[in-house]
């Protein structure tokens, strides 16, 4: 949220230590690339994952309702999590993934993650041939135990800086300690009031929501009703009142 921008990962700080591992593939059919290869992996090659909306039983759920995710990546529903439209994404970055070989494809899993020998092909004279040949192996297979992840990953070569997502956001969505805290909430709000942020007039009440377990399951909702009630509250603050003055003016547009 700070400067809109998405950071990719590097393969040496995955979670998943199996994440690039040529290792498990018969390294003497090309011994020379293959050990140049995982370097390079870990060097140049980069990854951001993203959990998509999933089906449980014939119900499909929003990617923002993984209780699991919400323990593991956002501390313990202590984050936030950012609900991103991909084609806008895309066409926002276009200038950086069109020069960069990148996969933007849905990880498949299996209990048996190490790739079959005869789905690779051997044949290439440096790691980022056999890279080329064989990302959909390397990259976008995992064992079975992260499957309820649903991940939805972009990867990409020789790139290590920031993604922009401004214009790329649908909603945002607090997680549940930090609806249920007004400091919290205010810390949020202080940012996108700033005339100096690059949230400015980026975001309106209907930009939030949150998530939460009821009798149905899992559930995101919006929470404009708690966005607009933290404004007024602070409205004594120049910076609030202004914002307030831009949304009576955005909504009688």
């Amino acid at each position: 949220m700070e400067d809109l921008t998405l950071k990719p990962s590097s393969f040496a700080r995955l979670n998943d230590m199996n994440e690039g591992n040529v290792n498990n593939m018969c390294m003497d059919n090309n011994i020379m690339v293959m050990v140049t290869t995982e370097r390079y992996i870990n060097e140049k090659c980069h990854i951001i994952s993203f959990s998509q909306n999933y089906d449980i039983q014939g119900y499909e759920f929003e990617g923002s309702n993984h209780p699991a995710m919400w323990t593991h990546y956002a501390d313990n529903s202590n984050g936030v999590c950012i609900v991103i439209d991909k084609e806008a994404f895309i066409a926002n970055n276009k200038d950086i993934l069109s020069r960069h070989f990148y996969k933007f494809e849905d990880v498949e899993y299996s209990l048996f993650n190490t790739p079959d020998d005869k789905d690779i092909n051997y044949e290439a004279e440096t790691p980022e041939e056999f890279i080329r040949n064989n990302w959909k192996k390397l990259f976008f297979l995992k064992h079975k135990d992260w499957a309820n992840e649903d991940e939805h990953r972009l990867f990409i070569m020789d790139y290590n800086g920031k993604f922009s997502i401004d214009g790329c956001i649908k909603y945002v969505v607090l997680g549940r300690k930090i609806f249920l805290d007004d400091t919290r909430i205010r810390e949020i709000l202080d940012i996108i009031v700033n005339p100096k942020s690059v949230c400015y007039h980026k975001f309106v009440p209907y930009s939030f929501a949150t998530t939460c377990y009821n009798t149905d399951g899992y559930d995101t909702f919006g929470i404009a009703f708690k966005i607009y009630e933290t404004i007024r509250k602070y409205n004594s603050n120049p910076l609030y009142a202004d914002y307030e003055k831009w949304l009576i003016k955005e909504q009688s547009k």
